[in-house]
């Protein structure tokens, strides 16, 4: 009978260990991140290339080129965590999207280039702009800059629209009067080929324009059903990441070229300190970003569904 109870005793010893053991692994969640390249992808190069452990995660990491596969992911809700601007954050959220916004990690990095002289704001009544992202970012920033502008006289300038920064970067090549919207690390990009270019800083422009030092252009956004402390962990690895490339941004270009990022070791070496990247939670984000998206509802509101987006949008840790 000893025996017996012995064995049993030992038995649900062994079931609730392999029970515990079973709890474990269905804790484990497996994030799947999408990351568009440039500035984005930049932001968060730190912890791609060393692969820090996150509790009770493991991760892949997905860089994809423009807007669509973000959009997709948002909708299928095929990934854990999207790196994306926040003006679409906030649209697809309203839609009912399960997503939260966890972090600003992009303060802007849009410029204007040009072969011939141009300074300031000012010096574009009249011109031509060549953009690209109608209706997306970059257009709203721009669009945004030249209607709050204090010119002579209503201003005529002209904005085509390419389907690409790409594009554009191809129109500055080839045409020796053009002003063209760039970003980095494309404006590095022509820097690099064409030599001294003329260059308009689009966030020095937003500053004296608001007041305000920049605007939160691109954002973490996180599913809301992974637990708080695997959110937590990996914000915390991705503001660890974004400080080591503010203070040793020569490093993490190498680890750029490592990954592939499909951009050359001078380029991301001048491209880095001009992405205005640095890491915000969401909550710290937010008077800057309800500015920024006030400015959108003036300009055209159903870019984020005429309305600021309500206090469950904010990520709390």
């Amino acid at each position: 009978m000893k025996k017996f109870m012995l064995f049993i005793t030992l038995f649900l010893f062994v079931f609730i260990i392999a029970c515990s053991d079973d709890d474990k692994i269905q804790d484990t969640f497996h994030l799947n991140i999408i990351v568009p390249n440039g500035s984005p992808a930049l932001s968060q190069t730190h912890f791609q290339y060393t692969q820090p452990n996150i509790e009770n995660a493991t991760y892949d990491i997905q860089i994809v080129a423009g807007a669509d596969p973000l959009i997709a992911a948002f909708g299928s809700g095929s990934h854990e965590i999207i790196y994306a601007p926040t003006n679409l954050g906030a649209k697809l959220i309203d839609t009912g999207v399960p997503y939260v916004f966890a972090a600003t990690i992009n303060w802007g990095n849009f410029y204007l280039a040009s072969k011939t002289p141009i300074s300031s704001m000012g010096d574009l009544e009249g011109k031509e702009i060549i953009a690209f992202g109608e209706n997306a970012t970059p257009d709203i920033l721009l669009r945004t800059l030249i209607s709050e502008y204090h010119y002579n006289d209503a201003p005529t300038i002209r904005i085509p629209y390419n389907d690409s920064v790409q594009t554009s970067l191809g129109d500055l090549v080839s045409n020796n009067e053009a002003i063209v919207l760039l970003a980095e690390p494309v404006l590095s990009v022509a820097q690099q080929n064409l030599g001294d270019l003329y260059v308009i800083n689009l966030q020095e422009a937003w500053e004296d324009m608001t007041g305000l030092a920049s605007y939160p252009q691109a954002g973490i956004f996180v599913r809301n059903d992974i637990p708080k402390t695997i959110i937590n962990d990996y914000l915390s690895a991705i503001e660890n990441g974004i400080n080591f490339l503010n203070e040793n941004p020569s490093i993490i270009a190498g680890y750029a070229v490592d990954l592939d990022y499909g951009f050359p070791l001078p380029v991301l070496l001048n491209a880095i300190p001009r992405s205005n990247i640095a890491f915000t939670s969401a909550q710290k984000s937010r008077e800057s970003l309800e500015s920024y998206f006030t400015y959108i509802l003036a300009l055209q509101g159903n870019l984020i569904n005429n309305k600021l987006p309500e206090d469950d949008f904010y990520y709390l840790p």
